[in-house]
């Protein structure tokens, strides 16, 4: 472990927004190694919930200031699409991702696009299907990304969706739009499943051996919000909406570095430092107890632990760790120096905020 200065020109502030770290598959207890660093800052640390933040999405806009109306959806199609295409306006757009939706006795299962593994070619063809019908009526519908794909109705609409985020792995009945408008999405929805079920894009996927893009999914509809300043000096992320939010912030962002030392050595002038690392959100909602084991571990071992040791010789000011869960745990060098708190098992704290 290096040893680091007690120079105050090198005292950061690091915000580690991790959702899904206590969304543990199937409710079973980590089958890791030690989470000694992690249990340490969370038992150490101070707490605050918040229920306003609750949801992968809500917590990345409520680090940039941006909280959702309970009456309407979060602008993530408008936001995201900006980053994506480049383009600035003031529609409504909403987002259409492409998906899989497989029959599970009476269920119908979302897959999203990360495991369908869609090429842009296939995306663009797909869409140029779907316009063939759609575009007389004057609604639009683009893929700048094989995963992303952007849509704008000749008018706008009174509805409410469910990020996709939640819907990965799950029945899609419960969360289909709802809202005033929601009928007519319903039927735009049958309309372009048909076309979907029809299209010589699928036919070829499934002699592949790939899933077909049965279906899209509607998500975040709305305009571009107004971006009050927010009080970051970097935001470390690979993910769309975090990137897009910097963007429309004039936050300076780069790529997360995979360990914790690189991000110290690179991350220059002292300030407050964002990092996304929402890798195991995704492997939490397939169930995947081995992948979340696996990155668990690696958050333990890459940040967990080395954050502790610099908290521990002054090198960082302090250490937060967010949630999706609405939950924040913020812990300082004095604060790192708590023994008489006793650790707990990472489970107990999803157990807490459910209870």
């Amino acid at each position: 472990m290096p040893q680091y200065s007690d120079s105050s020109t090198t005292r950061n502030q690091l915000t580690l927004y991790i959702p899904g770290i206590f969304d543990l598959p199937g409710g079973n207890q980590p089958s890791v190694g030690s989470l000694r660093a992690l249990e340490t800052l969370l038992v150490r640390s101070e707490q605050k919930i918040s229920h306003a933040t609750t949801g992968y999405e809500n917590g990345l806009f409520s680090l940039f200031g941006i909280h959702a109306d309970e009456n309407s959806d979060l602008p993530v199609a408008a936001i995201t699409r900006m980053n994506d295409m480049g383009v600035i306006d003031n529609d409504w757009w909403i987002r259409a991702d492409p998906v899989n939706l497989s029959l599970d006795r009476e269920r119908l299962v979302l897959i999203d696009a990360q495991r369908l593994g869609i090429t842009q070619e296939q995306a663009n063809r797909l869409v140029g299907e779907i316009m063939e019908v759609f575009k007389g009526d004057g609604w639009l519908l683009k893929a700048p990304c094989p995963d992303r794909w952007y849509l704008k109705p000749p008018k706008n609409h009174n509805i409410t969706t469910s990020p996709l985020s939640q819907v990965i792995g799950q029945d899609v009945h419960p969360y289909l739009p709802k809202g005033p408008d929601s009928r007519l999405w319903h039927t735009t929805l049958n309309e372009i499943q048909i076309i979907l079920h029809a299209s010589n894009v699928n036919s070829e996927r499934e002699q592949g051996g790939k899933l077909p893009v049965n279906s899209l999914w509607f998500w975040g509809g709305g305009r571009l919000p107004r971006i009050t300043p927010a009080s970051w000096t970097k935001i470390w992320s690979n993910e769309p909406i975090s990137l897009s939010l910097a963007r429309m912030s004039e936050i300076p962002w780069g790529s997360p570095p995979g360990i914790f030392d690189i991000w110290l050595k690179h991350a220059g002038k002292p300030g407050k430092h964002l990092i996304i690392l929402d890798d195991i959100q995704y492997v939490s909602k397939y169930e995947d107890a081995a992948g979340w084991n696996n990155i668990l571990q690696g958050i333990e071992d890459n940040w967990m632990k080395p954050a502790l040791h610099a908290l521990k010789y002054n090198t960082i000011a302090s250490a937060e760790l967010v949630t999706d869960m609405g939950m924040s745990f913020s812990l300082t060098s004095r604060d790192s120096r708590r023994w008489w708190r006793f650790r707990r098992p990472l489970e107990t704290y999803g157990e807490r905020r459910n209870g």
